[in-house]
């Protein structure tokens, strides 16, 4: 600072310079006495000290300011710049969402038109579609908001379960798939309110893809991990490393129209915020398992 300082007063530094050269050399010419001179040239000096002081305090100041200036003219271009993606984010989530929820709500119609004598139990199932679909998009929006709120607490895992089971009885039933769980007593430290949501993404996309299969819900003590497995499809190697990406629905997701790739993505973030990690693995034609890793209340 102090060189980008001299250099701004060079100006008057070769002034000041080139003023004691000029009195230097015509005390010399004259043979006057050199001691006038001597007071002279530190009266100046000093003076010019001083003045360069108070100039120097005052470009420190508003180099300091300008500085101030550009790091918050970065922050106001970070934050728009931010504030757009948030937009296209949702623009771009709301557009899926209102094509996904066509497609129940067109079944409904034909299915209140049709004599199908199991007409009550297919309404059920696609009127749960609906809803798992705008739970999905008020938790999406709840995350995007990073002021969400965590409440950390004991919670038994068995209380988180048993709704989601209940919930999605319907789905089971329709798809004619299998589960098997046994009340799960451990009580473990986290938000119930997120945790359940993160658990029925899980529940959700096992049963898209085990459809008339099995899933299993189990707690191992051993590292505190609750797995949740099924023997579906399973996903593909090159899949498996972008399952949580935003928006990513892979080729399983090709397969089944209704995946919106957000389902996964929101359990990841959820994850994260509650430092539960999820591990998965998968075989393709064998299944899949995902693992919650929780902390338990010893």
């Amino acid at each position: 600072m102090m060189k980008s300082f001299l250099v701004s007063r060079r100006i008057e530094l070769i002034y000041f310079i080139s003023l004691l050269l000029l009195f230097l050399i015509t005390f010399f010419l004259f043979e006057l006495p050199m001691e006038p001179y001597y007071l002279t040239a530190g009266i100046t000096v000093f003076v010019t000290l001083l003045y360069l002081f108070v100039r120097f305090v005052s470009y420190k100041e508003k180099v300091a300011l300008k500085e101030e200036n550009l790091e918050l003219q970065e922050q106001l271009t970070q934050m728009r710049n931010e504030q757009i993606d948030y937009q296209h984010d949702i623009e771009a989530y709301f557009l899926m969402w209102v094509h996904q929820m066509k497609t129940p709500i067109t079944a409904t119609k034909l299915l209140l038109e049709s004599d199908d004598r199991d007409v009550v139990s297919k309404v059920r199932h696609e009127i749960l579609q609906i809803d798992n679909y705008t739970n999905l998009t008020l938790s999406y929006l709840k995350l995007m908001n990073n002021s969400t709120d965590m409440v950390i607490a004991p919670v038994k895992i068995d209380d988180l379960i048993k709704p989601l089971i209940k919930r999605y009885s319907i789905q089971f039933i329709h798809h004619q798939t299998r589960l098997h769980y046994e009340p799960i007593q451990q009580v473990v430290l986290t938000d119930a309110k997120w945790l359940t949501i993160l658990l029925e993404q899980l529940v959700n996309n096992a049963l898209k893809y085990a459809r008339g299969k099995e899933i299993w819900i189990e707690y191992n003590a051993d590292d505190c991990a609750l797995y949740i497995r099924d023997n579906g499809i399973g996903i593909s190697p090159v899949d498996l490393p972008k399952i949580f990406d935003r928006g990513f629905s892979g080729f399983n997701g090709r397969l089944n129209d209704k995946s919106s790739g957000i389902g996964l993505f929101i359990a990841d973030r959820i994850s994260t915020k509650l430092n539960q990690p999820i591990t998965v693995e998968s075989e393709v034609g064998v299944g899949t398992v995902f693992a919650v890793h929780l902390t338990p209340v010893t």
